[in-house]
């Protein structure tokens, strides 16, 4: 089980900030909320927050969950009097009922065996208003599964600290097109011994075929796919 997102959650947040957009990734939500008359948003997955105030800013009413305490502290922390909950996409359960429920950061792919999966679209089908929109990124398999040779390197600074994060993947196959993420992470500071963490994870793609009859099943009606090098963005109504 992946530690990034517990142990190393204030790694997480440091590093991020400088390789993920996320004034991008609202553009894209907030397009796509837009165009389907979206108000109330649930953002499953939320981490540290970071897209809550971008979707406040553009008048949504707006809620995030996550899986883990770590990052809604830091969640909370930057963004007090915001809704944060802690819980589990597969068994959502709420009073009220969404506009729309966005999945960001490939989070989906966690759901990695077939009962995860359904579990989740069906929690998220009960959590959406008739007619209610579910927008969700997950990685392409013809594009995981083309090349796992070779090792990755991503650098970050946060302030005073580097971050230099190595990783490798390799194919397991268990429970569907999933894969095993080998990661290093070295944060070096001036005047502080470089301190080393490792973390693994398996994770899932998808085929686009695979998720429409994921989301069939589950009474969804896939109405775009948005294609993005080795990821896709799917947009599917209740």
């Amino acid at each position: 089980m992946t530690k990034l997102y517990s142990d190393l959650a204030n790694v997480y947040y440091e590093m991020y900030q400088s390789l993920f957009d996320y004034e991008k990734e609202f553009a894209l939500y907030d397009g796509l909320l837009q165009k389907y008359g979206c108000r109330s948003v649930l953002e499953v997955g939320c981490g540290n927050g970071k897209l809550a105030p971008l979707l406040l800013k553009a008048g949504y009413d707006y809620s995030g969950l996550d899986l883990y305490d770590e990052m809604l502290e830091i969640a909370r922390r930057d963004n007090p009097g915001v809704l944060f909950m802690q819980g589990d996409m597969r068994d959502l359960r709420f009073d009220q009922e969404f506009d729309a429920i966005i999945i960001p950061g490939r989070s989906f792919c966690y759901m990695t065996t077939n009962d995860d999966v359904m579990n989740s679209l069906r929690s998220i089908h009960h959590a959406l208003k008739k007619d209610g929109i579910l927008v969700f990124d997950n990685f392409r398999a013809e594009a995981i599964f083309a090349d796992f040779s070779g090792e990755m390197e991503h650098q970050a600074l946060y302030q005073t600290r580097k971050y230099i994060r190595t990783s490798t993947k390799t194919p397991n196959l268990k429970t569907g097109w999933t894969w095993n993420w080998q990661a290093i992470y070295r944060i070096e500071e001036e005047g502080k011994e470089t301190k080393v963490v490792r973390d693994e994870s398996v994770l899932r793609a998808f085929t686009e075929d695979e998720l429409r009859l994921f989301l069939s099943l589950n009474h969804f009606t896939v109405l775009e796919i948005l294609e993005d090098n080795t990821a896709f963005t799917t947009v599917a109504r209740k």
